[in-house]
């Protein structure tokens, strides 16, 4: 593709002059969804699936994303050289980065919202918080420098990883000042923009996503019956001999916003509810299978009605457990025909909104499946779950909720009527002690607290929370989720 032109670029202020406006970003990213891509105005970014014989110096940019409750952030851009750079050359003002502003209306997570790129806005300078060397296009979580070709520029982040992304994934930077590779040779300062737009697809790589297998089938001839999922495979299992051992299954569903006209990518992205159980550091502490299933329409409404889809899922489940699942990657020799094992006595079930009420549905119906359930801002009649009464269960609800909270309050005394334990304290929590979630004292204590009474359903309620807040927050409850895998058949 061609050098982007310096005409096309409108400066967001003087130290952006030179980064690239996106006037044309957006409709190319509705002719790729579309099956075709049409090029951006004179633009180009180098891309490394460019056929054209390299050159030495800066290859390529890359958005480093993070799919967060608030929706997909970008929180650096990786920029690739030919050879290793020396990091004592960097300086947090070697390049000016931009991101460019989600399209006016996107909200993540939304049914039909409209696509964040397809916008015209110019990319705006976003400050360097650090700057370091690495091996791979990936954050270091101690911000090191590591010998490699790709520099991290990384971002500085809200801590309340609840608020809504402002975000599209397009990013644009130019070499603002002199690098130094580790073998002394220096490539100039210059003014040509960058960009991650690429002829297949913008060039993105999102922590704790990009490892999924997604437009997976399960599938039934009898019935002409099937069902569209991503699927987690634990890094333990792509080792050698990995497939000897039997793993937890998480089934997470997400809501009615990434049915229709959603994707398997939309299920992992517009929201964290399944892709917060893949992130390394949660696999480090609960390592496990996760899938999603992506449906073509809304399972379960609020006519207590429901499609074909939400047995067809317990089925899906069912083929998982039946230890023959061998449809990892042909191309990837650590998974290629490995048959993946999972634990029958570690099967659970999460999901918000539609996907917590799916979770109780399966979860009623078949009441010998699961382990447990995390059901966030759910809710089903209480007739219909009568059996939950016997299940371990901890839902989770905001006071502002209007459905689910209420029609909850409503199977409590039809659980412990049923022979039920339910924990249920008059006492609402403070969601302003979810952030940061690497200080969760004092929630994990009164949490932690509550499920100690002993309740093999503990139903908590947090203050001033609404529907679609309870998503945003409520999964990163760490006490939540470990309570989830104490759980065993």
């Amino acid at each position: 593709m061609a050098d982007v032109s310096r005409r096309d670029f409108v400066a967001t202020s003087t130290a952006l002059a030179g980064i690239a406006t996106v006037a044309q970003l957006g409709a190319a990213q509705d002719a790729r969804a579309q099956g075709g891509f049409q090029a951006a105005n004179s633009a180009g970014t180098g891309e490394p699936d460019d056929d054209r014989q390299r050159k030495p110096g800066l290859q390529s940019i890359t958005a480093i994303c993070e799919v967060t409750g608030g929706g997909q952030k970008v929180y650096g851009i990786a920029v690739a050289y030919d050879v290793a750079i020396d990091p004592a050359s960097l300086t947090k003002d070697s390049f000016v980065a931009g991101v460019v502003p989600a399209a006016k209306g996107y909200f993540p997570g939304m049914p039909q919202t409209i696509n964040k790129n397809a916008t015209t806005e110019p990319a705006r300078q976003r400050a360097v918080a650090a700057i370091y060397t690495n091996d791979k296009v990936a954050l270091r979580p101690d911000g090191k420098s590591v010998v490699g070709p790709v520099v991290i520029l990384e971002f500085a982040h809200d801590e309340d990883l609840s608020l809504l992304t402002s975000d599209s994934d397009m990013v644009m930077l130019s070499q603002n000042k002199p690098v130094r590779t580790i073998e002394g040779t220096t490539y100039a300062a210059s003014d040509k923009p960058w960009s991650n737009v690429g002829r297949r697809g913008n060039h993105v790589a999102i922590r704790g996503v990009d490892a999924w297998e997604q437009s997976h089938w399960w599938w039934d001839d009898k019935r002409s019956a099937w069902l569209e999922y991503s699927i987690y495979l634990p890094q333990s299992f792509l080792k050698s001999g990995g497939e000897t051992k039997a793993y937890p299954l998480v089934l997470a569903i997400t809501h009615s916003g990434t049915t229709q006209d959603g994707t398997c990518a939309q299920t992992l992205t517009e929201q964290c509810i399944a892709s917060i159980w893949s992130m390394p550091e949660e696999q480090d502490r609960h390592e496990c299978v996760v899938i999603t299933p992506r449906y073509e329409r809304t399972t379960l409404n609020d006519y207590w009605e429901h499609t074909a889809d939400v047995e067809n899922t317990w089925k899906l489940i069912q083929s998982l457990l039946s230890n023959t699942w061998n449809y990892g990657n042909p191309n990837r020799p650590d998974r290629a025909d490995k048959v993946l094992k999972i634990d029958p006595k570690r099967v659970y079930c999460t999901g918000w909104s539609m996907g917590a009420m799916t979770s109780l549905w399966i979860m009623a119906r078949h009441p010998d499946t699961f382990a447990g359930g995390l059901i966030i801002a759910g809710q089903q009649r209480p007739a219909d779950v009568v059996t939950l009464a016997h299940q371990n269960l901890l839902i989770i609800t905001g006071t502002e909720d209007g459905k689910a909270t209420p029609w909850n309050e409503k199977c409590v005394p039809v659980w412990e009527k049923a022979g039920g334990k339910v924990t249920r304290p008059a006492r609402r929590l403070d969601p302003g002690l979810i952030f940061p979630v690497g200080d969760q004292k004092v929630l994990s204590a009164q949490v932690e607290g509550y499920l100690a009474e002993g309740g093999n359903i503990t139903y908590l309620t947090f203050q001033g929370v609404d529907h679609m807040a309870s998503a945003r927050k409520f999964f990163y409850i760490q006490s939540a989720r470990d309570w989830l895998f104490r759980q065993v058949k």
